[in-house]
């Protein structure tokens, strides 16, 4: 059985269909709760480490964050990781990269919502997104972006986020999301109310059905690339 560490930074943004994938999968997480007093476990226990997402931006050094990317700088190329949303601020920034508002314009712009992102031809290269067509579908929730790290292959872009997603020999960031159900979008949409709204027009309703409609599309997407992930990348 393969085990994963999960660090997951707040209460309402949860592993979703990984842990689905996982019970199907016969796959053991070990998810830390950073908003509670932790102890950080031996990365040697784990086949792999994936990093969620969060409301805290890496330039406001939040409690945890010391912690974390100790962990995966220590371990980075050697442990195969996942960073999803800030997840993959995270990594990309223990490889050096800068982390920023997204801004274009000298105004800072927000992707919320299901967007179509695009492929690279690294992207299209790379063994996380084997299977995955170009644009594919899947859940923003951010108004932050990262550089590309030195020596890491850029895989995936939107128009108005050109990093999406990168890949660092075994460690991938993702700035989207596929993991987040139905449930956990319309309790972001109630949760993250006022920064959703402000300097962005969110149209709520249009949201909530869009999360049904794309339910089954973003959880067989989460399955697929957990499969990539852990059957080319973490594999003992």
């Amino acid at each position: 059985m393969k085990k994963v560490l999960v660090f997951q930074h707040v209460g309402h943004e949860q592993v979703g269909y990984i842990g689905d994938y996982a019970q199907d999968r016969g796959v053991q997480l070990h998810v830390v709760e950073l908003w509670k007093p932790y102890t950080m476990p031996d990365p040697q226990e784990f086949d792999a480490l994936i990093v969620l997402g969060g409301p805290m931006g890496v330039y406001e050094n939040y409690i945890s964050e010391a912690d974390e990317l100790a962990m995966i700088r220590a371990h980075i190329g050697t442990m195969p990781m996942l960073g999803i949303c800030l997840g993959s601020q995270l990594i990309a920034h223990a490889l050096g990269a800068k982390v920023t508002p997204n801004m274009r314009d000298g105004k800072q712009v927000k992707e919320i919502g299901y967007y179509d992102i695009q492929l690279t031809d690294g992207g299209e290269r790379s063994s996380i997104f084997s299977s995955f067509s170009s644009p594919f579908t899947a859940l923003e929730w951010h108004g932050d972006a990262f550089e590309l790290p030195k020596d890491a292959v850029h895989l995936a872009r939107t128009p108005l986020c050109e990093m999406q997603a990168f890949q660092y020999k075994n460690a991938f960031g993702l700035l989207f999301h596929f993991e987040f159900t139905e449930r956990m979008v319309l309790r972001q949409i109630e949760i993250d109310r006022k920064w959703s709204h402000e300097n962005f027009d969110l149209d709520d309703e249009k949201l909530r059905g869009d999360a049904q409609r794309f339910a089954p599309l973003m959880k067989e997407q989460c399955y697929t690339l957990m499969d990539n992930f852990l059957t080319a990348h973490a594999s003992k």
